[in-house]
């Protein structure tokens, strides 16, 4: 993800079919290699959530969801959060090779932890200024994996 800045229609919900087709294979594919499991459903993304999200376990029997933003196609993983929560406990994404030979992009959590700046919102859309403006995203990693409604 280094070097990337947010683009305009990174903040919305995207539902791409193929693009899904293929972080799904991605995650399976990983977890085999990885010696992990999926375990639910994908959810797609809606208003309240602009990204993908399915969850899995690891060998050792850790938790995460694995997150997919279509409109950038970055992929990260979070610590599984109650419902209400909005704001993810980001984790590096395990088997992370299985995304990068996908052609799609891997966040660490280094990278979404980066304090959100003027930098990060230059190239977004108005309204999506305003939405920033409105939900106050502390994070890079909120901007791009969202709650806004």
């Amino acid at each position: 993800m280094s070097g990337h800045l947010p683009r305009a229609g990174v903040t919305k919900p995207r539902r791409d079919p193929a693009a899904r087709a293929a972080w799904l294979a991605a995650v399976h594919e990983g977890m085999r290699a990885f010696g992990g499991v999926v375990t639910t459903a994908v959810e797609e993304p809606a208003v309240g959530r602009n990204y993908y999200r399915v969850g899995v376990r690891l060998r050792d029997g850790t938790p995460l969801e694995i997150l997919f933003n279509a409109a950038v196609s970055l992929v990260a993983a979070a610590e599984p959060q109650d419902r209400h929560s909005v704001t993810a406990r980001f984790v590096d994404v395990p088997a992370g090779d299985a995304f990068r030979q996908a052609g799609l992009r891997v966040a660490t959590a280094a990278e979404l932890a980066q304090p959100l700046g003027d930098r990060h919102v230059r190239l977004l859309a108005e309204d999506e200024c305003r939405d920033v403006a409105y939900h106050q995203p502390g994070r890079l990693g909120d901007l791009l994996f969202n709650w806004f409604d």
